[in-house]
């Protein structure tokens, strides 16, 4: 009797290119040489065009005053900057002078525990001894705004980092308490945009526009550290502004004539939203053919809806790619293209393959590698993995296991190599001793018509499933509850023991616009 071993689920990105920078240092001086691309700020008052050049001489500036004030290689920085091209002066700087830039918002999201001072403060007493690089003084240890910094004649000794120490300490968004720490090195974020531009054959021709916040993983490391290894022209704008109007995004694209460009699944939904504006736009998406989507999961109606709206305007149906990543990863370190017109009802979307230098496996609870196709906690292991949370042995030692991959708290399976992301752990939703994904639920509500998107959490409140939606209409109804109820019930056989009709502005985000669930179901627990 022949007995058929099934594949077991790991999988292996191969080997990464020789990167053509061995540290950020490198990769900044190449970019000012190189004379390609540059960089563009929207703000308030129009565009800012800065040459890399123009970073390379700003930040050496910045340098020589932070050395003037007694920072030494090694030495935490935190920097609290709400001027776009002021913490990227500032970020270089640090990374010039062998500092480790910790980057603060300077607009913690709605219903955070902290306000921008708190916040401040708090991650500067988890630091022990670090130095405030920000826009408004601090009591000890300040050294100043960026302004009076740069009032200097620039550094030309520039410190040269061993690729593994620290580059950049980046804060998690942290649900109730003080964010941790996740330590960046100069091997992880040189590696990741390695990987990448290997596996999309981005090039300095490339044309980008980000506009998520630069004190994030995405906007910071996935795009604008990415983009200057590749010495492109980059673009970026507030998120707030964008927001405001989501069809700027696209405004802006066209403008710009860029090729590549992110954001969360709840934006595409912004989008589609406004369907009725679309129609008088004359926009040219043609050269757009790399749009990340990730950091939520991919709702295939949106997606679809998102695709077709944007083709008469020359955006590719292979435009889309679904992705997975965290700071953790150093950013997206999967991705695939989007099948344009994929069933609506597929459950979970493919997000792709690992990147060169990145391996993945799903294990079950005990930490055995499951068989392919079977869902159990995905992990990663490779260069552009954190070597850890700074100065949190306890979070480390949860977050690691025996053989030293990192446990991401996904849950996933493999078929063919391709990885499919199900949920996180902590986002199973257990009615009546079956599980679901709240972001299933979510997508589900959202299908009526009287319902606004991107706002929907489905949690479960002491034991039962309650559903928080945003009325379009801004009150809710008995009768929107009993559509609701009745919806869900018939296409997930679901039971919903309570509707919640809330404002916009009591769904607590993080500030990239992703869904806090559990703080909001907080709010109703005994």
């Amino acid at each position: 009797m022949t007995q058929t071993l099934q594949a077991l689920s790991i999988v292996d990105g191969g080997p990464l290119p020789e990167p053509t920078s061995r540290d950020l240092v490198e990769v900044l001086r190449r970019a000012a040489t190189a004379g390609t691309g540059g960089i563009v700020h929207i703000g308030p008052d129009g565009e800012e065009t800065w040459s890399y050049q123009d970073l390379l001489a700003d930040a050496a500036r910045v340098l020589t005053g932070l050395r003037a004030a007694g920072v030494h290689p090694g030495d935490k920085v935190v920097m609290q900057v709400e001027r776009a091209p002021d913490l990227l002066a500032a970020f270089w700087a640090c990374v010039l002078g062998g500092f480790v830039p910790v980057p603060v918002t300077t607009s913690p999201p709605p219903n955070s525990a902290y306000d921008a001072a708190g916040l401040l403060a708090g991650v500067w007493g988890m630091l022990d001894g670090a130095w405030v690089l920000a826009d408004r003084a601090f009591p000890t240890s300040y050294l100043g705004d960026v302004d009076s910094l740069r009032a200097s004649e620039p550094a030309t000794r520039f410190h040269r980092p061993d690729p593994d120490s620290p580059a950049v300490l980046l804060l998690t968004s942290g649900s109730t308490g003080l964010p941790k720490a996740v330590t960046l090195t100069h091997r992880n974020i040189v590696s990741r945009s390695a990987a990448t531009a290997a596996v999309r054959g981005l090039t300095s021709a490339n044309r980008t526009f980000n506009w998520m916040p630069l004190d994030h993983v995405g906007g910071l490391v996935m795009f604008h550290a990415r983009d200057t290894y590749l010495g492109c022209h980059q673009v970026h704008a507030p998120i707030s502004w964008v927001l405001q109007d989501p069809l700027r995004w696209l405004d802006v694209i066209s403008a710009h004539r860029c090729d590549t460009t992110w954001a969360p699944n709840f934006a595409f939904g912004l989008v589609v939203d406004r369907a009725d504006r679309i129609a008088g736009k004359s926009w040219d998406l043609s050269r757009l053919r790399y749009i990340m989507n990730g950091g939520e999961p991919i709702k295939p109606r949106v997606a679809n809806r998102f695709l077709s709206l944007l083709a008469p305007f020359g955006l590719p149906s292979t435009a889309m790619h679904p992705g997975w990543g965290m700071s953790e990863t150093t950013a997206g370190v999967v991705d695939c293209v989007y099948p344009a017109g994929m069933d609506e009802d597929t459950r979970f979307i493919p997000v792709g393959v690992p990147h060169p230098g990145l391996s993945l496996r799903v294990v079950d609870e005990a930490g055995e590698v499951v068989p392919e196709g079977v869902e159990g906690r995905l992990q990663a292991t490779g260069l552009p993995i954190t070597p850890g949370y700074y100065n949190n042995p306890e979070q480390n030692a949860r977050s690691f296991s025996a053989d030293g991959w990192f446990k991401t708290g996904d849950l996933a399976f493999l078929r063919d190599g391709v990885l499919t992301v199900t949920g996180r752990v902590d986002d199973v939703v257990e009615i009546d001793g079956v599980g679901y994904f709240g972001h299933e639920i979510e997508a589900v509500v959202e299908e009526l018509p009287f319902v606004a998107p991107s706002y929907t959490v489905a949690c479960p409140v002491n034991g039962d499933l309650v559903i928080f939606y945003v009325p379009r209409s801004g009150t809710g109804s008995d009768a929107d509850a009993w559509h609701i109820v009745d919806h869900v019930s018939q296409r997930m056989s679901v039971p919903v023991r309570r509707v919640v009709a809330v404002t916009a502005d009591q769904v607590p985000k993080t500030g990239i616009g992703k869904l806090r669930r559990s703080a909001l179901a907080a709010t109703l627990e005994d």
